[in-house]
């Protein structure tokens, strides 16, 4: 079995301590975090890092950090945009809209894949993935993904579109395995050291009944990784 960790952080590298996991996707929180993903990805192959502005921090964000965001994008061709998004129980939603539109911009114009954080603010998401149907919307990975069944049909639609599932995805009141398709399934341990990527695994292959599911994850990962 190998396995990808789709989405985790710079305090929580998988690839060392938990078994079958043979790479990790860094995501950053705060621009504090981009050189500390850049050092990593440098140091050993099996990370891939992207950064990117948190809705959870967006009121410490400075006006030009979009500058330096692209500069860093356009010298490091392999960099992810992530991991952005919106929060509903979090403070100044204005303020977290403007963030994410211009970062989403960023990588849909530098063809960049995204991670996707949302909680509670999917009808503003889907808003402005609608401003991009027709256009070339760059792949996205919906994080820790635990919505209801229409926000998933809705997502559904765009072919571009994963699912990365961890804790709660998984064992979660909204538990959405069963609906979403196997050639969309990610996994994630979201940095949380209680939660083992290979369990995450077992449960997916039991819920879909389906022994081969691994691998097929797996593949599905790298596709992400190669941007195809």
């Amino acid at each position: 079995m190998k396995i990808i960790d789709a989405h985790t952080h710079i305090d929580y590298i998988t690839c060392d301590v938990q078994p079958d996991v043979v790479g990790a996707i860094c995501c950053a929180v705060a621009e504090s975090d981009w050189n500390k993903i850049i050092d990593l990805t440098k140091h050993d192959n099996r990370i891939y890092g992207a950064v990117g502005i948190h809705p959870w921090v967006v009121d410490s964000v400075k006006d030009d950090f979009y500058i330096r965001l692209i500069k860093l994008l356009e010298t490091n061709s392999n960099y992810m945009v992530g991991e952005i998004g919106l929060d509903k129980y979090k403070p100044n939603m204005q303020k977290q809209i403007e963030v994410f539109t211009t970062q989403f911009d960023i990588a849909t114009k530098l063809n960049r894949i995204v991670f996707l954080h949302c909680v509670g603010a999917w009808d503003k998401i889907l808003c402005v993935l609608k401003q991009y149907k027709n256009s070339r919307m760059p792949k996205i990975v919906v994080h820790n993904f635990n919505a209801n069944k229409d926000i998933l049909e809705k997502l559904l639609e765009y072919k571009n579109i994963y699912f990365s599932l961890g804790k709660n995805a998984v064992y979660g009141k909204n538990c959405r395995i069963e609906q979403i398709p196997v050639n969309r399934i990610l996994v994630e341990t979201d940095g949380k050291k209680e939660v083992l990527l290979k369990d995450i695994l077992l449960k997916i292959m039991q819920i879909k009944n389906d022994k081969n599911i691994a691998d097929v994850i797996y593949d599905n990962t790298l596709k992400v990784l190669k941007n195809e």
